[in-house]
């Protein structure tokens, strides 16, 4: 009985040092642990999921430096439109577009290559955010059912013009945001 019993917690030993060494395996092969310099993600989150029609809808958008090591400059206003930096598209649930009734376009203001005040600089996981906050029915989401947005963020300073190294500019093109789901009830 005695030999089961310590046949049966060496045989345990040798699967728990296993275990533990595939998962310190799995943490090296990770590619997170290697990202690549200088990226960027734009993430959303909704105050909530479901909403009355009469509702105002809050919209949390995040632009993170996911590189580990590197900084890297953004220019510091986020702005809702296409002369900005975020647009959105909303969608149905069967995938139609919905175009809202009025569209924030925020406008960039000129800026002088010299004056670095105009931009952030993200550091290793760090984030620099904004809301967009709107009545549903001004969005035209009145009508019960599901709904999905989007955001794409897209510089809208070319890099060129930019003394701070590494900027994110336009001419790096558009981050595309998760997509957040959303649901409007009677």
């Amino acid at each position: 009985m005695k030999v089961l019993l310590v046949l049966g917690l060496v045989l345990g030993a040798f699967l728990r040092l296993g275990s533990y060494q595939g998962s310190a395996n799995e943490i090296k092969e990770s590619p997170s642990i290697n990202p690549k310099p200088n990226q960027l993600e734009l993430s959303l989150v909704a105050d909530k999921r479901i909403y009355k029609r009469d509702d105002y809808f809050r919209l949390h958008a995040m632009l993170t430096n996911t590189d580990y090591a590197n900084d890297i400059f953004v220019y510091g206003t986020l702005g809702w439109g296409y002369s900005a930096s975020l647009s959105f598209t909303l969608r149905d649930s069967s995938g139609r577009e919905i175009h809202p009734q009025i569209f924030p376009d925020d406008l960039t203001p000129p800026i002088s290559p010299d004056d670095a005040t105009a931009f952030v600089k993200l550091r290793p996981k760090h984030y620099l955010g904004t809301d967009l906050v709107a009545k549903l029915d001004l969005l035209n989401l009145s009508k019960p059912g599901k709904y999905s947005v989007f955001v794409e963020y897209h510089s809208p300073i070319p890099g060129t013009e930019v003394k701070l190294s590494p900027f994110w500019g336009k001419d790096r093109g558009t981050i595309k945001s998760n997509v957040v789901w959303i649901e409007v009830v009677r």
